[in-house]
């Protein structure tokens, strides 16, 4: 019989904090989970799809991710979504 305390247990690492995200990075992020396109959800909320890319690029930076599907992952998990 092995005792507990001989074998290491696997432990996920713990996330950094993360930072808050605007009211926009938000709406964006919901976006794309949402499926909507960077030109689409510019034309839904009226803004250029170029503002659309620096504010997504903003919140993967605050979120510390580099794609789509981490950004929405993390922000789920983060309860900055729903």
């Amino acid at each position: 019989m092995i005792a507990r305390g001989a074998v290491p247990q696997r432990v996920a690492p713990a996330l950094p904090p993360i930072e808050l995200l605007t009211k926009r990075e938000t709406e964006l992020i919901a976006a794309i989970a949402d499926g909507q396109s960077y030109q689409n959800a510019a034309e839904t909320l009226g803004i250029s799809i170029n503002t659309v890319r620096n504010h997504i690029r903003s919140a993967y930076q605050k979120l510390r991710v580099n794609t789509r599907s981490e950004a929405v992952s993390r922000a789920l998990r983060a309860g900055l979504i729903c």
